[in-house]
């Protein structure tokens, strides 16, 4: 899932990484990317919480992972690194 807004974007991926259903988030540039446990549930909680702290979200993306994602989350390279 990623989120493009504006705001403090680190107070929200704090706030986001503290759901049970978020297992991780990264923040650059004020985007979120978080990996989460069945996006279509979680999304509401999601931007509730990062809204409680002012950020304000702008768009909304949400994508399945693929076996180059995950090999990437997991090991930090590429496929043909």
């Amino acid at each position: 899932m990623r989120l493009t807004g504006s705001g403090d974007a680190t107070a929200a991926a704090a706030t986001a990484r503290a759901l049970p259903t978020v297992r991780d988030v990264t923040e650059r540039d004020g985007e979120l990317t978080l990996i989460v446990d069945d996006a279509g549930p979680a999304l509401p909680a999601v931007l509730a919480a990062v809204a409680a702290v002012g950020f304000a979200v702008s768009d909304v993306e949400v994508r399945e992972p693929n076996l180059e994602t995950v090999f990437l989350h997991l090991t930090g390279r590429g496929l043909r690194d």
